[in-house]
């Protein structure tokens, strides 16, 4: 078990960025390196608060609108225009991404206590603290059109996905990508000690429906 930074992952982060990784990992109670990995995930391996994709997602865990036709995502009551957050530097988004996994936290009643449900609480909150067999779906998506609109996770190609074949998916992907997933990644968290580090270091210098 691990209560710091992967050596993977410092190299791709400053002194300051690692430090409020750190904070924010405290105040979620959970490992740093869950965190980080779907951060790694979500920006492509770039870990930069302005990257964006295809259909307009933004920033260190992809922030999304809140619907079509809309430039804003709402978190804990206030809207933030999506091209305001992609401006923001790492230090600053990441106070935005701790705001989010509180919501999340305080909307579905569940905690974070893996990799996974860090992953989950960013692409599918329903499926928190679901059993690895659980089909991704809502009363407004079936499971189908999720398989289609995220084919990587689909792996067996039947037209759905379970969480067992998204963490399957991140097995394969962090392995080729030169991690560990079971010691690097998906360690168990010991974290009671992170946060008064931080502050002794910082003195000194979705889905829910």
């Amino acid at each position: 078990m691990s209560n710091s930074i992967s050596e993977s992952f410092k190299s791709k982060l400053s002194e300051s960025n690692q430090l409020k990784v750190l904070e924010v990992s405290a105040e979620l109670s959970i490992n740093p390196n869950w965190l980080l990995a779907v951060i790694y995930f979500e920006t492509a391996k770039t870990f930069s608060p302005s990257k964006t994709n295809s259909i307009g997602s933004v920033g260190l865990i992809q922030f999304t609108r809140d619907k079509a036709g809309v430039a804003y995502k709402t978190i804990n009551g206030v809207k933030y225009v999506l091209t305001d957050i992609a401006k923001l530097d790492f230090n600053k988004q990441m106070d935005l991404v701790s705001e989010y996994f509180k919501e999340v936290k305080k909307t579905t009643g569940k905690s974070f206590n893996s990799f996974m449900d860090v992953y989950f609480a960013v692409f599918f909150p329903k499926a928190l603290n679901q059993s690895s067999s659980y089909v991704l779906q809502t009363s407004g998506l079936t499971a189908s059109l999720i398989a289609k609109q995220n084919p990587i996770f689909d792996t067996n190609k039947d037209g759905k996905i379970t969480k067992a074949e998204i963490q399957d998916f991140f097995k394969g992907y962090f392995s080729k990508n030169g991690f560990d997933f079971d010691t690097e990644i998906n360690q168990k968290k010991a974290l009671t000690w992170v946060l008064p580090l931080v502050v002794f270091f910082y003195s000194v210098g979705i889905i829910f429906l």
